[in-house]
Protein backbone atom coordinates (compact mmCIF):
# COMPACT_ATOMS: atom_id res chain seq x y z
CA UNK A 1 0.00 0.00 0.00
CA UNK A 2 1.59 3.56 -1.32
CA UNK A 3 1.22 6.22 1.57
CA UNK A 4 1.87 9.96 1.19
CA UNK A 5 4.75 11.39 2.20
CA UNK A 6 3.24 13.40 4.12
CA UNK A 7 1.45 10.66 6.17
CA UNK A 8 4.77 9.01 6.18
CA UNK A 9 6.15 11.61 8.74
CA UNK A 10 2.83 11.16 10.70
CA UNK A 11 3.65 7.29 10.70
CA UNK A 12 6.74 7.59 12.37
CA UNK A 13 5.65 10.15 15.27
CA UNK A 14 3.11 8.16 16.01
CA UNK A 15 4.69 4.61 16.03
CA UNK A 16 7.84 6.09 18.18
CA UNK A 17 5.67 7.98 20.62
CA UNK A 18 3.96 4.59 21.72
CA UNK A 19 7.18 3.40 22.73
CA UNK A 20 7.96 3.44 26.73
CA UNK A 21 10.65 2.50 28.69
CA UNK A 22 10.98 1.26 32.17
CA UNK A 23 13.40 -0.23 34.51
CA UNK A 24 13.35 -1.66 37.82
CA UNK A 25 14.97 1.56 39.78
CA UNK A 26 12.45 3.91 38.03
CA UNK A 27 15.17 5.32 36.15
CA UNK A 28 15.56 5.45 32.35
CA UNK A 29 18.52 4.78 31.39
CA UNK A 30 20.38 6.48 28.77
CA UNK A 31 21.09 3.27 26.87
CA UNK A 32 20.10 -0.10 26.34
CA UNK A 33 22.67 -2.38 26.58
CA UNK A 34 22.44 -5.70 24.77
CA UNK A 35 25.39 -8.33 25.83
CA UNK A 36 26.50 -10.25 22.91
CA UNK A 37 28.36 -13.84 22.83
CA UNK A 38 29.68 -16.17 20.23
CA UNK A 39 27.51 -18.91 19.42
CA UNK A 40 30.61 -21.33 20.17
CA UNK A 41 30.71 -19.49 24.02
CA UNK A 42 26.83 -20.26 24.78
CA UNK A 43 26.63 -23.85 22.71
CA UNK A 44 29.94 -25.52 21.92
CA UNK A 45 30.65 -27.07 18.65
CA UNK A 46 30.89 -30.75 17.94
CA UNK A 47 34.38 -32.10 18.29
CA UNK A 48 36.76 -31.15 14.99
CA UNK A 49 36.39 -33.86 12.56
CA UNK A 50 36.93 -35.01 8.90
CA UNK A 51 33.48 -33.27 8.47
CA UNK A 52 34.60 -30.21 9.30
CA UNK A 53 35.13 -28.96 5.88
CA UNK A 54 31.24 -30.19 5.10
CA UNK A 55 30.10 -28.08 7.99
CA UNK A 56 31.97 -24.96 6.31
CA UNK A 57 30.49 -25.58 2.65
CA UNK A 58 26.85 -25.30 4.55
CA UNK A 59 27.61 -22.45 6.57
CA UNK A 60 28.95 -20.64 3.17
CA UNK A 61 25.86 -21.95 1.53
CA UNK A 62 23.73 -20.10 4.27
CA UNK A 63 26.17 -17.36 4.10
CA UNK A 64 25.59 -17.19 0.13
CA UNK A 65 21.71 -16.91 0.77
CA UNK A 66 21.70 -14.76 3.18
CA UNK A 67 23.57 -12.32 0.47
CA UNK A 68 21.27 -13.23 -2.14
CA UNK A 69 18.25 -11.52 -0.51
CA UNK A 70 20.19 -8.42 0.64
CA UNK A 71 20.43 -8.44 -3.15
CA UNK A 72 17.14 -9.13 -4.16
CA UNK A 73 14.77 -6.05 -3.93
CA UNK A 74 11.94 -8.17 -2.27
CA UNK A 75 14.38 -8.42 0.77
CA UNK A 76 13.22 -4.61 2.02
CA UNK A 77 10.98 -5.83 4.18
CA UNK A 78 23.00 10.13 36.31
CA UNK A 79 24.63 7.49 38.60
CA UNK A 80 22.34 4.81 37.13
CA UNK A 81 23.12 2.60 33.72
CA UNK A 82 22.89 4.53 30.60
CA UNK A 83 22.78 2.17 27.86
CA UNK A 84 20.09 -0.30 26.70
CA UNK A 85 21.69 -3.86 26.26
CA UNK A 86 21.35 -7.15 25.24
CA UNK A 87 23.38 -10.61 25.31
CA UNK A 88 25.10 -11.50 21.65
CA UNK A 89 25.89 -15.10 20.72
CA UNK A 90 27.31 -16.75 17.38
CA UNK A 91 25.73 -19.07 15.00
CA UNK A 92 28.62 -21.06 14.60
CA UNK A 93 26.66 -24.16 16.89
CA UNK A 94 23.85 -23.76 14.72
CA UNK A 95 25.81 -23.71 11.84
CA UNK A 96 25.43 -20.30 10.28
CA UNK A 97 27.35 -16.98 10.59
CA UNK A 98 24.98 -14.72 12.44
CA UNK A 99 25.21 -13.75 15.54
CA UNK A 100 21.84 -13.46 18.47
CA UNK A 101 20.89 -11.11 20.95
CA UNK A 102 19.10 -12.60 23.92
CA UNK A 103 16.24 -10.18 24.63
CA UNK A 104 13.20 -11.35 26.92
CA UNK A 105 9.96 -10.87 25.31
CA UNK A 106 6.31 -10.66 27.13
CA UNK A 107 4.92 -10.32 30.76
CA UNK A 108 6.41 -12.52 32.02
CA UNK A 109 9.51 -12.65 29.62
CA UNK A 110 9.95 -15.95 27.15
CA UNK A 111 13.72 -15.25 26.17
CA UNK A 112 14.28 -15.81 22.94
CA UNK A 113 17.49 -15.64 20.45
CA UNK A 114 16.91 -13.25 17.59
CA UNK A 115 19.12 -12.69 14.95
CA UNK A 116 20.84 -9.28 14.76
CA UNK A 117 19.95 -7.67 11.30
CA UNK A 118 21.43 -4.83 10.26
CA UNK A 119 19.68 -5.72 6.88
CA UNK A 120 15.97 -5.37 7.50
CA UNK A 121 13.52 -3.65 9.95
CA UNK A 122 10.42 -5.62 11.44
CA UNK A 123 10.97 -7.39 14.59
CA UNK A 124 9.77 -10.52 14.42
CA UNK A 125 9.63 -13.99 16.17
CA UNK A 126 7.96 -17.87 16.15
CA UNK A 127 4.84 -18.03 18.38
CA UNK A 128 2.70 -20.44 19.50
CA UNK A 129 0.12 -22.02 18.06
CA UNK A 130 1.97 -22.32 14.75
CA UNK A 131 0.80 -23.69 11.99
CA UNK A 132 4.18 -24.01 10.33
CA UNK A 133 7.70 -23.38 12.26
CA UNK A 134 11.08 -24.18 12.59
CA UNK A 135 12.64 -26.36 14.82
CA UNK A 136 14.28 -23.36 17.56
CA UNK A 137 16.47 -23.33 20.60
CA UNK A 138 14.36 -22.59 23.70
CA UNK A 139 10.46 -22.53 23.75
CA UNK A 140 8.60 -21.14 21.50
CA UNK A 141 6.53 -18.12 22.60
CA UNK A 142 2.97 -17.93 23.81
CA UNK A 143 1.58 -14.76 23.36
CA UNK A 144 -1.67 -16.17 25.51
CA UNK A 145 0.91 -16.31 28.47
CA UNK A 146 1.96 -12.69 27.82
CA UNK A 147 -0.43 -10.04 29.77
CA UNK A 148 1.38 -7.19 28.04
CA UNK A 149 0.30 -8.60 23.96
CA UNK A 150 -1.92 -6.31 22.27
CA UNK A 151 -2.58 -7.20 18.55
CA UNK A 152 -2.73 -4.55 15.91
CA UNK A 153 -6.03 -3.48 14.24
CA UNK A 154 -5.82 -2.98 10.49
CA UNK A 155 -6.36 0.30 10.66
CA UNK A 156 -3.47 1.41 13.13
CA UNK A 157 -0.68 3.55 11.52
CA UNK A 158 1.83 0.56 12.51
CA UNK A 159 -0.31 -1.81 9.72
CA UNK A 160 -0.61 1.10 6.70
CA UNK A 161 3.59 1.21 7.99
CA UNK A 162 4.09 -2.21 6.26
CA UNK A 163 5.45 -2.64 3.15
CA UNK A 164 2.51 -5.61 2.69
CA UNK A 165 -0.42 -4.98 5.07
CA UNK A 166 -2.99 -7.83 5.16
CA UNK A 167 -6.12 -7.76 7.58
CA UNK A 168 -7.59 -10.95 9.38
CA UNK A 169 -11.34 -10.65 8.24
CA UNK A 170 -12.12 -12.95 11.30
CA UNK A 171 -13.22 -11.42 14.74
CA UNK A 172 -9.83 -9.82 15.55
CA UNK A 173 -10.18 -7.89 12.59
CA UNK A 174 -6.52 -7.83 13.50
CA UNK A 175 -3.57 -6.63 11.23
CA UNK A 176 -1.55 -9.27 9.46
CA UNK A 177 2.37 -9.14 8.09
CA UNK A 178 4.19 -10.87 5.59
CA UNK A 179 7.53 -10.63 5.00
CA UNK A 180 9.86 -12.69 2.65
CA UNK A 181 13.79 -12.89 1.80
CA UNK A 182 15.16 -12.82 -1.07
CA UNK A 183 16.66 -16.45 -0.07
CA UNK A 184 12.88 -17.57 -0.09
CA UNK A 185 12.89 -17.18 3.76
CA UNK A 186 9.54 -15.74 5.26
CA UNK A 187 7.14 -15.59 8.24
CA UNK A 188 3.77 -14.47 8.12
CA UNK A 189 1.46 -13.72 11.00
CA UNK A 190 -0.16 -11.02 13.41
CA UNK A 191 1.04 -7.52 13.75
CA UNK A 192 1.19 -7.02 17.85
CA UNK A 193 2.61 -4.98 20.49
CA UNK A 194 4.49 -6.19 23.53
CA UNK A 195 7.03 -5.65 26.10
CA UNK A 196 10.56 -6.30 25.04
CA UNK A 197 13.19 -6.98 28.39
CA UNK A 198 16.64 -6.11 28.13
CA UNK A 199 19.79 -7.31 30.05
CA UNK A 200 20.24 -4.09 32.76
CA UNK A 201 16.70 -4.97 34.08
CA UNK A 202 15.35 -2.02 31.69
CA UNK A 203 11.94 -3.09 29.75
CA UNK A 204 10.44 -1.50 26.13
CA UNK A 205 7.25 -1.34 26.12
CA UNK A 206 4.50 -1.15 23.50
CA UNK A 207 7.88 -2.48 20.81
CA UNK A 208 6.12 -3.08 17.83
CA UNK A 209 6.95 -6.51 16.73
CA UNK A 210 5.35 -9.85 14.44
CA UNK A 211 4.38 -12.86 16.23
CA UNK A 212 4.87 -14.94 13.43
CA UNK A 213 2.48 -18.15 12.56
CA UNK A 214 3.99 -19.44 9.82
CA UNK A 215 7.90 -19.69 9.18
CA UNK A 216 10.72 -21.00 6.94
CA UNK A 217 13.49 -20.94 5.69
CA UNK A 218 17.50 -19.89 6.80
CA UNK A 219 16.76 -19.21 10.81
CA UNK A 220 16.82 -22.75 12.38
CA UNK A 221 18.04 -22.55 15.79
CA UNK A 222 16.76 -18.89 16.48
CA UNK A 223 13.33 -17.75 17.92
CA UNK A 224 13.14 -14.74 14.82
CA UNK A 225 15.05 -11.85 13.93
CA UNK A 226 15.76 -8.37 15.83
CA UNK A 227 15.51 -5.68 13.12
CA UNK A 228 17.89 -2.97 13.37
CA UNK A 229 17.62 -1.47 10.19
CA UNK A 230 17.35 2.28 8.94
CA UNK A 231 13.21 1.93 8.73
CA UNK A 232 10.25 2.99 10.71
CA UNK A 233 9.77 -0.70 11.91
CA UNK A 234 13.26 -1.63 13.47
CA UNK A 235 13.68 -1.45 17.21
CA UNK A 236 16.55 0.98 16.67
CA UNK A 237 13.78 3.43 15.43
CA UNK A 238 11.45 2.62 17.97
CA UNK A 239 13.64 3.33 20.76
CA UNK A 240 15.07 6.69 18.93
CA UNK A 241 12.95 8.93 21.30
CA UNK A 242 14.39 7.41 24.40
CA UNK A 243 18.27 6.72 23.32
CA UNK A 244 18.47 8.51 19.91
CA UNK A 245 19.20 7.41 16.48
CA UNK A 246 22.40 5.41 17.08
CA UNK A 247 23.03 1.97 18.09
CA UNK A 248 26.46 0.12 17.83
CA UNK A 249 27.75 -3.45 18.83
CA UNK A 250 30.89 -5.55 19.09
CA UNK A 251 31.08 -8.51 17.26
CA UNK A 252 33.48 -11.04 19.18
CA UNK A 253 35.74 -14.36 17.80
CA UNK A 254 32.74 -16.82 17.07
CA UNK A 255 35.72 -19.50 18.02
CA UNK A 256 36.41 -18.33 22.05
CA UNK A 257 34.82 -18.41 24.88
CA UNK A 258 36.63 -15.04 25.65
CA UNK A 259 34.22 -13.12 23.51
CA UNK A 260 31.94 -12.93 26.27
CA UNK A 261 32.62 -8.86 25.78
CA UNK A 262 30.43 -8.84 22.66
CA UNK A 263 27.44 -6.74 23.16
CA UNK A 264 24.56 -4.80 21.17
CA UNK A 265 23.77 -1.72 22.54
CA UNK A 266 21.55 1.55 21.93
CA UNK A 267 21.86 5.17 23.06
CA UNK A 268 24.14 7.70 22.75
CA UNK A 269 26.95 6.47 24.93
CA UNK A 270 27.77 5.77 21.45
CA UNK A 271 29.65 8.49 21.25
CA UNK A 272 32.17 7.59 24.16
CA UNK A 273 34.69 5.97 21.69
CA UNK A 274 38.46 5.72 22.11
CA UNK A 275 40.32 8.01 19.83
CA UNK A 276 41.22 5.30 17.65
CA UNK A 277 37.83 5.09 16.23
CA UNK A 278 37.56 6.12 12.86
CA UNK A 279 34.07 7.83 11.18
CA UNK A 280 32.91 7.30 7.89
CA UNK A 281 30.07 9.42 6.09
CA UNK A 282 26.85 7.01 6.03
CA UNK A 283 25.22 6.61 2.51
CA UNK A 284 21.63 6.95 1.67
CA UNK A 285 20.31 4.36 -1.21
CA UNK A 286 16.64 5.87 -1.75
CA UNK A 287 15.70 2.50 -3.28
CA UNK A 288 16.96 0.52 -0.29
CA UNK A 289 16.63 3.15 2.54
CA UNK A 290 16.89 0.29 5.07
CA UNK A 291 20.29 -0.35 4.61
CA UNK A 292 23.70 1.22 5.66
CA UNK A 293 25.78 2.05 2.92
CA UNK A 294 29.46 3.37 3.02
CA UNK A 295 32.35 5.32 0.35
CA UNK A 296 34.42 3.08 0.47
CA UNK A 297 37.53 3.80 -1.51
CA UNK A 298 39.76 0.98 -1.81
CA UNK A 299 42.34 -1.77 -0.07
CA UNK A 300 45.67 -1.23 0.69
CA UNK A 301 47.80 -5.14 1.17
CA UNK A 302 51.09 -4.62 2.97
CA UNK A 303 51.02 -1.32 3.02
CA UNK A 304 50.74 -0.34 -0.48
CA UNK A 305 47.46 0.85 -2.33
CA UNK A 306 45.92 -1.78 -4.30
CA UNK A 307 45.08 -0.83 -8.07
CA UNK A 308 44.25 -2.21 -11.00
CA UNK A 309 40.47 -1.53 -10.24
CA UNK A 310 37.70 0.66 -11.43
CA UNK A 311 37.03 2.96 -8.03
CA UNK A 312 33.16 2.96 -9.50
CA UNK A 313 33.21 -0.89 -8.72
CA UNK A 314 32.37 -0.01 -5.05
CA UNK A 315 30.00 3.42 -5.85
CA UNK A 316 26.66 3.57 -4.93
CA UNK A 317 24.99 4.87 -7.81
CA UNK A 318 21.89 6.38 -6.18
CA UNK A 319 20.31 7.11 -9.00
CA UNK A 320 20.09 3.56 -10.06
CA UNK A 321 20.27 2.38 -6.59
CA UNK A 322 23.00 -0.34 -7.80
CA UNK A 323 26.37 -1.17 -6.46
CA UNK A 324 27.96 0.44 -3.39
CA UNK A 325 29.04 -0.86 -0.25
CA UNK A 326 26.92 -2.06 2.71
CA UNK A 327 27.96 -2.93 6.28
CA UNK A 328 25.98 -6.08 7.20
CA UNK A 329 26.07 -8.02 10.69
CA UNK A 330 23.79 -10.92 8.81
CA UNK A 331 26.51 -11.59 6.05
CA UNK A 332 29.61 -13.61 7.09
CA UNK A 333 32.16 -13.32 4.62
CA UNK A 334 32.74 -9.75 2.79
CA UNK A 335 31.98 -9.54 -1.09
CA UNK A 336 33.35 -6.92 -3.31
CA UNK A 337 32.80 -6.08 -6.94
CA UNK A 338 34.54 -9.39 -9.00
CA UNK A 339 37.56 -6.76 -10.16
CA UNK A 340 38.04 -5.11 -7.06
CA UNK A 341 38.23 -8.35 -5.18
CA UNK A 342 40.13 -10.10 -8.40
CA UNK A 343 43.06 -6.58 -7.52
CA UNK A 344 42.77 -7.47 -4.19
CA UNK A 345 43.43 -10.74 -4.19
CA UNK A 346 46.28 -10.48 -6.64
CA UNK A 347 47.88 -7.94 -4.92
CA UNK A 348 47.69 -10.47 -1.61
CA UNK A 349 49.47 -13.09 -3.35
CA UNK A 350 52.09 -11.24 -4.66
CA UNK A 351 53.21 -9.95 -1.05
CA UNK A 352 52.73 -13.66 0.13
CA UNK A 353 54.95 -14.97 -2.84
CA UNK A 354 57.84 -12.48 -1.55
CA UNK A 355 57.95 -13.83 1.69
CA UNK A 356 58.14 -17.36 1.06
CA UNK A 357 54.24 -18.05 1.41
CA UNK A 358 53.20 -21.90 -0.15
CA UNK A 359 49.86 -21.13 -2.18
CA UNK A 360 47.76 -23.95 -2.44
CA UNK A 361 47.30 -25.45 -6.25
CA UNK A 362 43.12 -26.02 -5.30
CA UNK A 363 40.61 -23.76 -4.08
CA UNK A 364 38.58 -24.53 -0.95
CA UNK A 365 34.83 -23.98 -0.91
CA UNK A 366 33.75 -20.74 -2.21
CA UNK A 367 38.04 -19.04 -1.80
CA UNK A 368 40.56 -19.26 -4.43
CA UNK A 369 43.88 -17.97 -2.69
CA UNK A 370 44.58 -20.55 0.38
CA UNK A 371 47.65 -21.56 1.76
CA UNK A 372 49.74 -24.14 3.74
CA UNK A 373 51.62 -22.20 5.94
CA UNK A 374 53.79 -25.06 7.06
CA UNK A 375 54.67 -24.03 10.64
CA UNK A 376 54.17 -20.29 9.92
CA UNK A 377 52.28 -17.97 12.36
CA UNK A 378 48.78 -16.87 10.08
CA UNK A 379 50.25 -13.32 11.55
CA UNK A 380 52.73 -13.62 9.30
CA UNK A 381 50.11 -13.24 6.18
CA UNK A 382 50.50 -9.46 4.18
CA UNK A 383 48.93 -6.71 6.24
CA UNK A 384 45.33 -5.81 4.54
CA UNK A 385 43.22 -1.95 5.68
CA UNK A 386 39.77 -1.10 4.06
CA UNK A 387 39.64 2.55 3.19
CA UNK A 388 36.53 4.71 3.67
CA UNK A 389 36.09 8.55 2.74
CA UNK A 390 37.50 10.77 5.03
CA UNK A 391 40.26 9.18 5.85
CA UNK A 392 38.90 6.58 7.67
CA UNK A 393 40.84 3.43 7.69
CA UNK A 394 39.92 -0.22 9.11
CA UNK A 395 42.85 -2.32 9.58
CA UNK A 396 41.40 -5.88 9.94
CA UNK A 397 43.97 -8.54 12.32
CA UNK A 398 45.01 -11.50 10.71
CA UNK A 399 42.22 -13.31 11.84
CA UNK A 400 39.93 -11.38 10.54
CA UNK A 401 40.50 -12.22 7.06
CA UNK A 402 43.02 -14.94 6.69
CA UNK A 403 41.08 -17.95 8.03
CA UNK A 404 41.83 -21.26 8.61
CA UNK A 405 40.31 -24.16 6.70
CA UNK A 406 40.88 -28.53 7.51
CA UNK A 407 42.95 -29.25 4.91
CA UNK A 408 42.13 -33.18 6.11
CA UNK A 409 44.82 -36.02 7.18
CA UNK A 410 48.61 -36.03 5.26
CA UNK A 411 50.89 -38.55 6.49
CA UNK A 412 49.20 -39.06 9.76
CA UNK A 413 48.93 -35.41 10.85
CA UNK A 414 46.13 -33.08 10.31
CA UNK A 415 46.87 -29.74 8.19
CA UNK A 416 45.32 -26.76 9.01
CA UNK A 417 45.52 -24.25 5.29
CA UNK A 418 44.47 -20.55 5.71
CA UNK A 419 42.31 -19.38 3.21
CA UNK A 420 42.09 -15.56 2.18
CA UNK A 421 38.54 -14.95 3.33
CA UNK A 422 37.03 -12.33 1.03
CA UNK A 423 34.77 -13.45 -2.38
CA UNK A 424 34.06 -11.85 -5.52
CA UNK A 425 30.73 -10.04 -5.90
CA UNK A 426 28.21 -10.46 -9.32
CA UNK A 427 25.71 -8.52 -8.24
CA UNK A 428 26.78 -5.32 -8.08
CA UNK A 429 26.12 -4.81 -3.88
CA UNK A 430 29.87 -4.98 -2.15
CA UNK A 431 29.14 -6.04 1.51
CA UNK A 432 31.24 -6.12 4.71
CA UNK A 433 30.35 -9.04 6.65
CA UNK A 434 30.75 -10.13 10.22
CA UNK A 435 33.87 -12.17 9.98
CA UNK A 436 35.83 -8.83 8.89
CA UNK A 437 34.41 -6.93 11.56
CA UNK A 438 35.20 -9.32 14.39
CA UNK A 439 36.41 -7.20 17.52
CA UNK A 440 35.67 -3.69 16.35
CA UNK A 441 33.23 -1.40 18.01
CA UNK A 442 30.73 -0.49 15.02
CA UNK A 443 28.83 2.44 15.60
CA UNK A 444 25.80 2.86 13.56
CA UNK A 445 24.96 7.06 14.09
CA UNK A 446 21.76 7.81 11.99
CA UNK A 447 21.61 11.51 13.82
CA UNK A 448 25.00 12.45 12.36
CA UNK A 449 25.25 10.38 9.33
CA UNK A 450 28.05 8.45 10.10
CA UNK A 451 29.53 4.71 11.10
CA UNK A 452 32.27 4.35 12.86
CA UNK A 453 34.90 1.19 13.55
CA UNK A 454 37.00 1.02 16.73
CA UNK A 455 39.37 -1.60 16.96
CA UNK A 456 39.45 -3.59 20.07
CA UNK A 457 36.12 -2.72 20.59
CA UNK A 458 34.79 -5.69 22.21
CA UNK A 459 36.49 -4.60 25.85
CA UNK A 460 34.60 -1.49 26.64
Amino acid sequence: MATPKTSLHLVVVLLLLSVSVSNAGHHRPRTLHVPVFPRDAVFPPPPVSTKRNGLLRQRLAADAARYASLVDDTAAASGHDRRLHSPVYTGIPFETGEYFASVGVGTPSTEALLVIDTGSDLVWLQCSPCRRCYAQTGRVFDPRRSATYRRIPCSSTQCRALRYPGCDVGVTGGCEYVIAYGDGSSSTGDLATDRLAFANDTCVHNVTLGCGRDNEGLFDSAAGLLGVGRGRMSISTQVAPAYGRVFEYCLGDRTTAASRTSYLVFGRAADQLPHAAAFTALLTNPRRPSLYYVDMNGFSVGGERVTGFSNASLRLDAATGRGGVVVDSGTAISRFARDAYAALRDAFDARAAAAGMRKLEREYSVFDSCYDLRGRPAASAPPIVLHFAGGADMALPPENYFLPIDGGRQQRRRTAYHCLGFEAADNGLSVIGNVQQQGFRVVFDVEKERIGFAPNGCAV
